[in-house]
């Protein structure tokens, strides 16, 4: 970091675990308006990616959680107490906190959404904050408009939605699933699907949850104690094409592992369930892993990028600007296409390009050779 390590810092790490984080590069200056942060870019001790320190306290980050791959064995493997399912959502993940009075939006990664935190109020009561000040709702924004996801959800057709699946305090302690059911009840903050409580002999009925959300073209669902322990995830067949078929695009943008992860899964999900692989899924597949990269590889030959088109709705015209700013801080550009009042919301559509992928495949094509 070129900037001095601010002196707030001291109130969470001695000064050695300091000098560590520096000379590690994880811990990271931000600056979102007034409010300036620092962020943690890996995990660090007990402290997640994604935490945020800040003059008057702590956002800490939200943890990874434990996939299994096989439903039952792995229920039978960490659950020997009362459970809870929960739906397993397919959008983007956020952190809403109070800082300095004002409900702020942080991503995974600890970066300020601009455009989650304009459109917060719009998704949740924010009333939460006056009895609750000290905690951060975490959840799912899912559907259309969002500016990362250009996935079509059937469930949620019109506008972008907040589904609270947690509910945390400054020390990362996380409120029992029944005391934030009532909660969250109370504000009439919308949750994600629960079940349950289970225990480890009903993994019949929550294989026939699986099947039922399989069938609806949900994602999957997250496994959580009544109390404390560990929670895992698991996924549903359909979610594994939609991913391959929403991201086949980014061929080269994307880690191999990525799609192997997902093939993966669809073979222990049939293996567990006993579902033969039908021609037409399988010819799915093929069309999504063959077809798309053709069409992106005959669409750069013909002097195209890898871009998506995203449509949002903002409250504020100031966030159009600041949500290009944050997208590109990666190796992600953006192209405003248009902007314009319509109603209450100001409304923008614009191209995500990636630079990266598109510059790997234009050199393959010109002859470019390569190690792999």
């Amino acid at each position: 970091m070129n900037k001095s390590i601010p002196a707030f810092l001291s109130k969470f790490f001695t000064d050695e675990e300091i000098t560590t984080l520096k000379e590690k590069g994880v811990i990271c200056s931000d600056q979102f308006k007034d409010l300036a942060f620092l962020r943690l870019s890996s995990e660090y001790k007990t402290f997640h990616r994604g935490a945020i320190f800040y003059e008057k306290g702590l956002a800490p980050g939200y943890p990874r959680i434990m996939r299994i791959l096989h439903l039952e064995n792995g229920i039978n493997r960490y659950f020997k107490n009362k459970f809870y399912v929960e739906e397993k959502m397919d959008g983007y993940n956020v952190r809403v906190a109070l800082i300095n009075g004002v409900p702020l939006c942080f991503t995974r990664g600890g970066f300020v959404c601009p455009f989650t935190t304009d459109r917060i109020q719009d998704l949740i009561d924010i009333n939460f904050f006056n009895e609750y000040p000290e905690r951060i709702i975490c959840g799912e924004v899912v559907g259309p408009g969002s500016p990362y996801n250009t996935e079509v959800i059937p469930y949620v057709k019109e506008d972008v939605a907040f589904f609270a699946f947690d509910i945390v305090d400054e020390n990362s302690n996380h409120l029992p699933a029944e005391e934030r059911y009532r909660i969250l009840e109370q504000y009439n903050i919308q949750q994600v699907r629960k079940w349950g409580p289970f225990s480890s002999s009903d993994a019949g009925k929550i294989k026939e949850i699986i099947i039922e959300l399989d069938k609806e073209g949900r994602e999957g669902i997250v496994i959580k104690p009544v109390s404390s322990g560990k929670s895992v995830k698991y996924v549903t067949l359909s979610s594994c094409l939609r991913d391959l078929q929403a991201t086949a695009h980014l061929i080269t943008e994307l880690p191999a592992g990525f799609f192997m992860q997902r093939i993966l899964r669809a073979v222990f999900f049939c293996h567990e369930f006993g579902i033969p692989f039908s021609s037409d899924y399988l010819m799915n597949s093929a069309k999504t892993l063959y077809l798309i990269p053709e069409q992106t590889l005959k669409g750069i030959s013909e002097g195209e990028n890898i871009k998506e088109t995203f449509d949002i709705r903002v409250n504020n015209r100031k966030t159009i600007d600041d949500l290009m700013h944050h997208l590109n801080r990666s190796d992600i550009r953006t192209q405003l296409i248009s902007v314009e009042k319509t109603g209450k919301y100001h409304r923008a559509r614009f191209h995500r390009i990636y630079i990266k992928g598109t510059k790997e495949l234009r050199h393959r094509l010109t002859g470019y050779g390569f190690f792999d």
